[in-house]
């Protein structure tokens, strides 16, 4: 599948203070059970207490790491069981976004921020996370309607006689606590829709893995039925559309691009500005040749208007290339959780690391290369 990110988790255990971190953390339990922790002189307890570190290979081995399925139906066996799944990246992209995931659902279903330090380099290389294929001895799973499927007939994509199943609704339970813990209604329904209603823990951190999206907000798109859903059938056509929004342009050509970039990658994305940006960050290498692409499709030039090359949509290959890369921005979250808080970016630009704080922008001295959320890397020269 294609991500806009990579995922990190954050392997608290793998922390390299891990022993410190622990002792600390006994000492003021004893203080605190002994009564002590407000005697005179206790500066320990006052101070800034450690914060685990936890090194960027430590993140990158947990992603790549084999993960045990329960309960996986398998289209080859007909009936579900235990699976390996293994994650892997097919294609190297040019601009590489790496989201470290430091928020979580505590177990009193309160959204809490992990209190840790990960030391990311400025330069990394993730080639030994490059996907091959299929394995020798390996073979592809059959596609599920090729299968009697669940239930005598009804596998996951279409019912007997493939016939189209009816539209799955999202489970107003799961729906319910995630609205409790301060999520939008229909953010909410897009989690559970998209983890298949299968619980209210897996939903949350579905989550937290995509209230950045731009769409977060909007009602979702309840998949089935005769017809093709309403994301999908608008999927493609951003070359035949309205012009751009000019309020969109400006605003991309604020960020630097040229206003007939901009307008091209609005274009290309159907006017979403969020996506127009990325597309414009992930082909800043040859930008160009890119927006010429989507200006002849858009004047009819290259037949078949409604597949824009290399745009959002776009059924094309991904750009791939060598996996070293170079770190030129950060955006971190100042606050407790996701209820709080304020993002700041730093970007490094001519060799100098600067700040991003709203309407102010200065020279950053030491910029929180381990306190990060978002970071993102260019291909190295």
């Amino acid at each position: 599948r294609r991500e806009n990110v990579l995922p990190l988790e954050v392997p608290v255990d793998l922390a390299t203070n891990k022993e410190e971190v622990d002792r600390e953390r006994e000492l003021k339990r004893q203080k605190t059970e002994s009564g002590e922790s407000g005697a005179k002189g206790d500066d320990d307890l006052a101070s800034e207490p450690t914060r685990p570190i936890v090194p960027f290979d430590a993140c990158l081995s947990a992603f790549a790491a084999d993960e045990t399925v329960d309960d996986f139906y398998s289209t080859a066996l007909g009936r579900k069981g235990v699976a390996a799944k293994r994650a892997r990246l097919k294609t190297m992209p040019p601009i590489l976004a790496v989201q470290v995931r430091r928020y979580y659902v505590a177990e009193d279903w309160t959204p809490k921020k992990l209190d840790v330090l990960v030391p990311m380099p400025e330069t990394v290389d993730v080639e030994s996370v490059r996907g091959t294929g299929i394995a020798p001895g390996e073979e592809e799973l059959p596609p599920a309607d090729a299968d009697e499927g669940l239930g005598g007939g009804e596998g996951p994509g279409a019912g007997a006689g493939g016939e189209p199943q009816a539209p799955v609704e999202p489970d107003a339970s799961i729906v319910a606590q995630l609205v409790s813990m301060g999520f939008s209604e229909n953010g909410s329904k897009r989690a559970a829709l998209a983890t298949g209603n299968s619980s209210a823990e897996g939903a949350a951190e579905w989550v937290f893995a995509h209230m950045e999206d731009p769409d977060f907000n909007d009602p979702p798109t309840i998949s089935g039925g005769a017809g093709q859903s309403g994301d999908a059938a608008s999927a493609g056509t951003g070359a035949t559309g309205a012009a751009p929004d000019p309020a969109n342009v400006a605003m991309l050509a604020s960020m630097g691009f040229a206003e007939n970039h901009a307008t091209a990658a609005l274009v290309a994305c159907d006017g979403n500005i969020e996506r127009a940006a990325d597309w414009l960050f992930s082909r800043a290498d040859d930008l160009d040749a890119a927006v010429a692409e989507v200006n002849a499709v858009s004047a009819g030039q290259s037949g078949d208007a409604t597949s824009v090359p290399g745009g959002a949509e776009s059924d094309g290959e991904c750009e791939d290339g060598p996996g070293k890369y170079e770190l030129f921005g950060v955006v971190s979250h100042m606050g407790g959780n996701t209820a709080c808080g304020h993002y700041v970016a730093h970007v490094k630009i001519e060799g100098q690391w600067l700040i991003f704080n709203d309407r102010k922008v200065a020279i950053s001295q030491k910029p929180p290369l381990d306190l990060g959320y978002l970071y993102f890397y260019r291909r190295s020269a």
